[in-house]
């Protein structure tokens, strides 16, 4: 089992795959130089050895005597060629070794008439052998032992093996290497992701560089941020839900228990029971609306019915609802609405949007006012909703439009909301392909800035 495990190391899998290339292009590379070296020696040994028979061949040509063919035998005693003299009709005139079989049957009978290579198999026959005719008559034969070639050859074989497993040792090593060193932040990765699965989702994970094992684990690194991130928001959200579910119930199922006992007689004191419970209900309706539509935009089923509309009865529409709740904490909600040509939205989910930030605005502003303005620029239409609330911190604009995220986790407490208005309102602009900003100064205001294609 142990050993199944091994085999299955990816440090071990790329080491055989190298190898099993490297070994294949060495393979390769060794039978195309032994053969390309064989074949030019060979021929080099051809070559040489026509150009000493045509070399005695045109000396007996000028002096075709005894003297001569004695002088061109002793040149070849004591060297690796050997040497044979005949007359015009192939009769053995003299030799620098005894002939044997092998020399005699190549004597040809045939007519040469000019120097050539009579026998070049060096591995089946004793001898590569060549053979020049004289001018006056008669033919010279040289003749270069096989075995000698036979035994370069074989030394050459001997060297390429000692070399080739050599290199291969080397090659072994250096591969044993460096699959370690690209499979190290692999396995590093991988112990990482293990550690992510376990809830530990900040991992450092040391890679330099900017290639694909250096690029993954940056990515492994980021995606374990934003794990924790969103393991945080939402720890955070579901306590800030729990608390925001857990303060209107308890004035429900406290009030309601008093009414239900009978104990308040006085019509005054139940209808402001009943208010308390009813404001207290709405609460709760509001934050499981943003909770449904969060969960719609998340699972894929934020549907959109986009139709040719005007923006301004929307933004009406919308201020008249708010109306009594801006009222109600003495601000001024105000309108100025110019005129606007139609453009493709979906009139419910727009209403929504703008209805999330005018009561965000309403929410945060304890004094002045807060209005609605819209006109067009360009190929452009704008929705401003302006306030005179608290505003939001610089260090905490880019951040308002994520999950659940509240500048200020006390005063929601107190505002109530979920910290889903701004981000699901962002969602549904973007979904028209248009764009929201802010635009805030601390203890001043906040504009949000609503931008649509016409």
């Amino acid at each position: 089992m142990r050993i199944k495990k091994e085999w299955n190391n990816i440090s071990i899998k790329i080491g055989l795959l190298f190898s099993g290339v490297f070994i294949g292009l060495l393979l390769i590379l060794g039978f195309v130089f032994h053969g390309v070296f064989t074949d030019m020696f060979v021929d080099y040994i051809k070559q040489d050895l026509l150009a000493r028979t045509n070399n005695h061949s045109r000396i007996l040509g000028e002096h075709f005597d005894q003297a001569t063919i004695s002088h061109v035998v002793e040149m070849e005693k004591g060297v690796r060629t050997d040497v044979l003299i005949t007359d015009d009709n192939q009769q053995v005139l003299a030799s620098s070794v005894p002939p044997d079989e092998d020399m005699t049957d190549h004597i040809t009978k045939a007519n040469i008439d000019k120097g050539r290579v009579i026998e070049s198999d060096w591995k089946n026959h004793s001898y590569i052998i060549t053979i020049s005719p004289i001018k006056n008559g008669g033919y010279v034969y040289m003749y270069y032992p096989a075995s000698i070639l036979r035994e370069i050859v074989l030394g050459l074989n001997v060297i390429l093996t000692a070399g080739g497993a050599g290199i291969l040792l080397l090659a072994f090593a250096s591969i044993a290497i460096m699959s370690k060193r690209v499979t190290k932040p692999l396995l590093m990765m991988k112990d990482a992701t293990n550690k992510m699965a376990l809830g530990r989702y900040r991992q450092a994970i040391p890679v330099n560089g900017e290639d694909e094992i250096a690029q993954l684990g940056k990515s492994i690194q980021s995606l374990g941020e934003q794990l924790q991130y969103f393991e945080e928001s939402r720890n955070d959200f579901l306590a800030s839900v729990s608390h925001e579910l857990r303060t209107p119930l308890t004035y429900i199922k406290g009030y309601s228990d008093i009414l239900n006992k009978g104990n308040i007689k006085d019509l005054d004191d139940q209808r402001e029971y009943l208010g308390i419970i009813h404001k207290e209900a709405t609460r709760i309706s509001f934050l499981i609306n943003d909770l449904f539509e969060m969960s719609k935009l998340e699972a894929g089923y934020f549907t959109m019915e986009k139709e040719w509309s005007s923006l301004n009865p929307i933004v009406e529409k919308v201020a008249s609802n708010l109306k009594p709740a801006a009222e109600k904490k003495g601000l001024n909600l105000t309108t100025e609405l110019n005129e606007l040509p139609e453009v493709r939205i979906d009139p419910q989910r727009m209403e929504q949007a703008i209805y999330n930030l005018v009561e965000n605005a309403i929410k945060y502003t304890s004094q002045g006012e807060v209005s609605i303005g819209t006109y067009s620029k360009g190929a452009d239409v704008f929705v401003k909703v302006t306030d005179t609330g608290s505003g939001i911190p610089k260090q905490d604009l880019s951040k308002i439009w994520e999950r659940f995220y509240r500048v200020d986790q006390s005063r929601t407490r107190k505002t109530g909301g979920s910290g889903l208005g701004l981000y699901v309102a962002k969602k549904i602009i973007e979904s028209h392909d248009g764009k929201l900003s802010v635009d805030s100064t601390e203890n001043k205001g906040s504009t949000f800035m609503i931008s649509l294609k016409m």
